[in-house]
């Protein structure tokens, strides 16, 4: 048996205790902030206990037949979620595959699209752009006819060369909007509407002759 404590130690833990701002008494317990893991597990185990707990109310069996039980469905939600997460995989894997295989495509060219381009800055007196459009024209007509081969890196002695070799008749009226085309790029010649007649019945000419060989 332990003996009691003298009364004036009593006393006198008790006034120490009692002193203002002497003693600061903390509650060591702090809440212990989880992570959504962890609150996600924990709400999955909760549901999983009530659905263990209302099968052992409502269903005649035993601890052993319940347990059984929830295992199953425990299984059968994972084999669900396993085959669900493996379609999503193997669909973007195979996102992934088309993406990898597409092929850009570019803008749509149209021969006759930029010579009615160049016919309006004509029709507006800048007859200079008007023929630097009708080559262009003529290079995207010879290309999409399968005479030329479009290559920005090409000079127009590079394109001259290579249409005498494919089609000897085009090459003439392409070198007449050519020697224009390089007086209003390079020389910055002035030019006129009688320039631009002359380039456009050029033009109405390679149209009429620009196949492949």
């Amino acid at each position: 048996m332990i003996p009691k404590p003298p009364h004036d130690l009593v006393q006198a833990v008790q006034a120490e205790l009692a002193t203002p701002g002497r003693y600061h008494l903390v509650d060591q317990t702090h809440a212990v902030r989880r992570s959504w893991l962890q609150v996600a597990l924990q709400f999955l185990f909760d549901r999983y206990a009530e659905f263990v707990h209302a099968l052992a109310s409502h269903l005649k069996v035993g601890p052993n037949g319940v347990s059984l039980l929830g295992d199953a469905v425990v299984v059968m939600c994972v084999v669900v979620l396993g085959v669900v997460g493996a379609r999503l995989l193997i669909g973007l894997q195979v996102d992934r595959t088309r993406a990898s295989r597409a092929i850009a495509i570019g803008p749509p060219r149209s021969a006759h699209a930029i010579a009615r381009a160049a016919a309006d800055a004509a029709a507006s007196g800048d007859f200079a752009r008007a023929i630097r459009l009708l080559f262009t024209a003529s290079v995207t007509l010879l290309d999409l006819r399968g005479v030329l081969h479009d290559d920005p890196s090409a000079t127009v002695n590079d394109l001259r060369r290579a249409l005498r070799a494919r089609n000897a008749r085009a090459e003439a009226p392409f070198v007449e909007i050519a020697r224009m085309f390089s007086a209003a790029a390079y020389a910055e010649e002035h030019l006129d509407a009688s320039a631009w007649e002359a380039a456009r019945t050029a033009y109405d000419r390679l149209s009429s002759v620009a196949t492949a060989a």
